[in-house]
């Protein structure tokens, strides 16, 4: 005779194992569907912080809708590099956002086969501008100047450029009079139009840019150098983040700027969209920075 108490308890039990069951598949589905990321500070230097979180927030919301993955962001959303790098190491984070100093510093810990770079109209390079009138031809023509120097995001990398071209100067430590640095583009820009300063350190697209509202700072200066191309900042994965929506997450970064959002928020951090590459397009940067290690290594050992 069957014992009522006895499968009462089987039957219990095999709900209870169902319920636990469901709940680590639901949470391994989850854990294989979400993506933790968190942002460098640094890329909300040049933007309202507030304004930067609202439009980074709403994007994602919005282009993940209808997507069987979510994306966790930080409630404070930008953070420090140490942190950043702490949390990557640890796992817990997924992909980062961070600018291109940084992701030297985390290169070990992100996956190169996947980066999302930003992309303009034309090639990111840096550029001296002089005034178009000068008598230059070389960097030497200026030694005992005035320059004035971007100091933003997007010039990350110019220090270590301006470090490598004054490495040919005899007196490159002291070679201009005096360093102004300014994080809006104008600030750089205009005392070279106005003929307050011998030249300005700042990106080729902001003089375009500048030239295209006022086509008078387009004639009245003039490129002197131009850096090879650069990377400033990017987004990346952790080593090993290898779940199956991983090519969602990829497609969903390709098409940023295919909504209105998505297009603010692109213009908000000054580009017009981000593109996925694998790591050998941020050669050039690297090889800049790598230079300037070397210089002042050089400079160290010589005492």
């Amino acid at each position: 005779m069957a014992n009522p108490g006895r499968e009462f308890r089987l039957s219990s039990r095999r709900v209870a194992l169902a319920a636990l069951l469901g709940a680590s598949l639901e949470q391994a589905r989850s854990a294989e569907t979400s993506l933790r990321m968190g942002l460098s500070g640094s890329l909300a230097q040049d933007v309202n912080v507030v304004d930067a979180r609202a439009a980074m927030t709403f994007w994602i919301r919005n282009l993940v809708t209808g997507m069987d993955f979510e994306v966790i962001l930080d409630a404070d959303l930008f953070d420090s590099a140490p942190r950043l790098e702490a949390r990557l190491r640890e796992g817990q984070l997924d992909a980062v956002g961070i600018n291109f100093l940084e992701y030297r510093r985390m290169a070990r810990l992100l996956d190169p086969r996947q980066i999302a770079i930003p992309v303009f109209r034309s090639r990111f390079e840096y550029v001296l501008l002089v005034a178009a009138g000068a008598r230059l031809t070389a960097l030497s023509g200026l030694a005992g100047q005035r320059l004035m120097m971007l100091d933003s995001l997007a010039a990350c990398a110019a220090p270590a450029w301006l470090n490598n071209l004054l490495a040919a100067e005899s007196n490159g430590d002291r070679f201009f009079r005096e360093v102004i640095r300014k994080t809006k583009p104008s600030q750089v820009i205009l005392p070279v139009f106005f003929g307050q300063a011998a030249a300005c350190l700042t990106t080729y697209q902001s003089f375009t840019t500048m030239a295209e509202l006022n086509p008078q700072v387009g004639k009245r200066l003039r490129p002197l150098l131009v850096s090879p191309e650069v990377v400033h900042s990017l987004y990346a994965f952790r080593k090993g983040w290898n779940p199956p929506a991983r090519d969602k997450v990829v497609r969903m970064f390709s098409k940023m700027d295919s909504t209105t959002v998505g297009r603010q928020v692109m213009t908000m951090f000054q580009c017009d969209s981000l593109a996925v590459r694998d790591a050998s397009c941020l050669e050039s940067t690297l090889a800049i920075l790598a230079q300037s290690d070397r210089l002042a290594e050089a400079k160290g050992a010589g005492g």
